[in-house]
């Protein structure tokens, strides 16, 4: 499957960045089957629990799904808090919230304290906009409901919102616990400093299938004519695992994102805030380090890559408009990139990550939703935690149980 299409901005800017290809046979502790920021996660913290660790990607490492992220650290769910209490039980729900508010802050440690190069993270607040007036009764309800379990979330009238923030909607709430990051910057920071630490990284290493072998103690991955065998395998694959995860799990979409100039976010009376709405699919906004708007929705179902391109332009007009519309002074965006990237959606809004019954000595980190950023990190503490036999506090929030797994 084609992940992306059209400019992704973080990988136009930045280049492509180039590991060598598998080409012998190799044993280790874990084999982490694939190489955008889920497994570069994977393979900074398996590495330095003192495991032996291999990535393998079957095109270019952080090319995919990673290069067209947007990468809002976000722990508000595409399924409200209040929602999502209908579906999971309130006490999974508020531990799927509170997860997502620890990644962001434990994510900012990582950047700021840990890693040589931040990859431009920073905190900043998110405003969700109510798309129509019947929803800002909703959000009300929901902004009681997150401050219930510690979440801090202003609730913003009509009035307030324009004085303030020359925004347009009927109401608001706005949250801290938000930040952002280069997310192709960050995969290639986690993979150079676990290499240091002995972390091997192939590309063009297709994956076609896993073993477990009789005994039950080890794993053989199939890359091509080459074999690996290891203890234990972690899929974080994404969205092009169909024959490595357990089926119907998710429904893809194609997302849709244009980028300004360098400099423009001066003129947002918003500041550095993202922006996301409650109509479904939502538009959202965020900014970059040099200054950009960074611009993206039009949802819809995956069709093909050729329908993405054909399609591109239109879109980005419509989220152009759709920005503007927001605020009620028009905002300088001048467009430098724009592309179109695939993402997957649960029916709950939640990842699966953790362990399948029907794959013995398999991990899974499947990111899907809009958090795939915070899930990575949380995915990855959760499986490294299951690996060495150490408990975590939100091991069993996103496991498979969810639907009989």
């Amino acid at each position: 499957m084609i992940l992306t299409t059209g400019q992704p901005f973080w990988l136009t800017e930045q280049g492509l960045v180039r590991y060598p290809v598998l080409t012998e046979d190799l044993s280790c502790d874990v084999a982490i089957v694939g190489g955008g920021i889920t497994g570069a996660f994977l393979g900074y913290y398996l590495t330095r629990a003192g495991l032996r660790a291999v990535v393998l990607e079957g095109r270019y490492v952080g090319g995919g799904s990673t290069s067209a992220s947007t990468a809002m650290c976000q722990y508000e769910l595409d399924v409200d808090l209040i929602d999502l209490r209908e579906k999971l039980g309130t006490s999974r729900a508020n531990d799927a919230y509170l997860a997502n508010v620890y990644a962001v802050h434990e994510l900012g440690r990582l950047c700021r304290e840990q890693l040589p190069d931040p990859c431009s993270y920073e905190y900043c607040r998110s405003f969700y906009l109510a798309s129509r007036e019947r929803d800002a009764g909703h959000l009300h309800d929901e902004g009681e409901a997150r401050r219930g379990i510690g979440i801090d979330a202003e609730y913003l009238e009509r009035a307030e919102l324009l004085r303030r923030y020359q925004l347009q909607a009927p109401a608001a709430l706005l949250s801290g616990d938000t930040a952002q990051v280069d997310p192709y910057r960050l995969t290639h920071t986690l993979l150079a400093e676990a290499a240091k630490q002995g972390l091997r990284v192939f590309e063009r290493t297709p994956v076609q299938h896993c073993a477990t072998e009789a005994d039950g103690q080890s794993v053989t991955v199939h890359a091509g004519e080459r074999r690996i065998r290891a203890r234990h395998v972690v899929v974080c694959t994404g969205y092009e695992a169909d024959n490595l995860v357990p089926r119907d799990l998710v429904n893809l979409h194609s997302t849709y994102v244009v980028i300004s100039q360098p400099g423009e976010m001066s003129g947002l009376p918003t500041g550095n805030a993202q922006i996301w709405e409650t109509a479904r699919p939502y538009l959202y906004t965020r900014t970059t380090a040099d200054g950009r708007i960074m611009v993206g929705g039009r949802d819809e179902v995956v069709k093909s890559a050729a329908f993405q391109n054909t399609v591109l332009e239109h879109k980005v007009d419509k989220l152009e408009k759709q920005f503007q519309d927001l605020f009620a002074r028009e905002t300088p965006f001048t467009r430098d990139f724009v592309w179109a990237g695939v993402y997957g959606e649960t029916d709950d809004g939640l990842p699966y990550i953790g362990a399948h019954k029907d794959f013995p000595r398999h991990q899974f980190a499947l990111g899907y939703g809009g958090n795939g950023t915070t899930y990575s990190l949380l995915a990855t503490e959760i499986i490294c935690a299951a690996l060495t036999s150490r408990p975590h506090r939100y091991a069993a929030t996103f496991g498979f149980d969810r639907v009989g797994g």
